[in-house]
């Protein structure tokens, strides 16, 4: 269920003068997402039967701890517009990222798909064909078709026994990621980790920018944030963090004990700190991060892209070549 509609819907309402009370009937008819209707009609009931705003959403387990606690930080310092407003953008910025990182995902593994489909299809269908006419013509089947032909038979073969092995990974997945290594494992690993962290940077950054900003103080919006990290393994190092600011020990090292933001952050936070402007500072650290895991995220598309096609490219020339050059060679000596 994605929030920031809901907070983009009522920041409007809000902002246009109405009552929360007379607003949130008005969400409730322009959402067509099942799911999310039925929790914002539960919010809009316990509104209707007195209950402050932050109750309602809470009342509702369908929205994030996070949102429904800055919506009672926004009823208590009076700063309701300007938090929804904030809680707007958070989310459509963090909805923004998944959206490319799935596209990122998904994009390597269609073709993927494609490349195991063609060669599939060369193995059961075509190289059949080519090495039947060349045992025929008195040739000998060389030894990439040989290899092709022999990978369709064991899939054909064993095609269900391929379908468990990937049940099985998909279990272990799931396992890890109960355990949290998956997580870990998504923020240290050397291919893709540099830019989670960069992503988890950012949504961190503009999660603690919202928190300052509508009036929490630092370790109360810090207390905040673990929840909308969407990550075990990083959340449990930020609760941590949490623990040594409260005996005592200044932000900007804690977050450097974490060993999660770069060096540049760490600095960039103290200066913050120094200057009292530590809102600001995180807001604009947000937008600096966002873009460059944008950008990192782009560029990994774009190398991915050329790698998969020449592959893909290599592989069907290869196969073909192996199978038609032999048969070319006997026709001409034929002839």
């Amino acid at each position: 269920m994605k929030p920031s509609f809901p907070c983009c819907v009522i920041k409007l309402v809000l902002k246009s003068g109405i009552h929360p009370v007379e607003g949130i009937p008005m969400v409730c008819e322009d959402i067509s997402d099942p799911g999310m209707k039925k929790a914002i009609e539960l919010v809009r009931d316990e509104v209707a039967r007195g209950s402050s705003l932050h109750s309602a959403f809470e009342a509702s387990r369908a929205f994030p701890a996070y949102m429904t606690a800055m919506i009672r930080v926004g009823e208590k310092t009076g700063m309701l517009e300007a938090v929804f407003d904030g809680l707007s953008s958070f989310y459509e910025n963090q909805a923004e990222i998944k959206r490319k990182i799935r596209n990122a995902v998904t994009y390597p593994l269609v073709l993927a798909a494609f490349m195991l489909g063609v060669i599939a299809l060369i193995s059961f269908k075509i190289i059949p064909v080519f090495t039947e006419v060349l045992t025929s013509l008195g040739g000998e089947i060389p030894a990439q078709a040989g290899f092709f032909m022999a990978l369709g038979n064991a899939l054909e073969k064993g095609f269900f026994v391929l379908i468990a092995i990937i049940a099985v990974l998909a279990v272990l997945i799931f396992a890890l990621k109960r355990t949290g290594r998956f997580d870990r494992f998504r923020v240290e690993n050397p291919i893709t980790g540099g830019i989670y962290r960069k992503i988890i940077t950012s949504r961190f950054s503009g999660a603690m920018a919202l928190t300052l900003k509508s009036g929490l103080t630092l370790t109360e919006g810090f207390a905040l944030v673990s929840d909308v990290l969407d990550n075990s393994y990083v959340a449990g190092k930020i609760r941590r963090a949490v623990d040594e600011v409260n005996a005592g020990k200044p932000f900007w090292e804690a977050l450097k004990d974490t060993y999660l933001f770069p060096a540049v952050f760490i600095r960039l936070v103290r200066t913050g700190e120094k200057t009292g402007s530590l809102d600001t500072m995180m807001e604009r650290i947000s937008h600096t991060w966002r873009t460059e895991a944008d950008t990192a995220l782009g560029r990994l598309i774009n190398a991915i892209e050329p790698v998969c096609v020449t592959v893909l490219s290599v592989v069907l020339a290869g196969v073909l070549l192996s199978v038609i050059l032999p048969l070319v060679s006997i026709m001409a000596s034929i002839g």
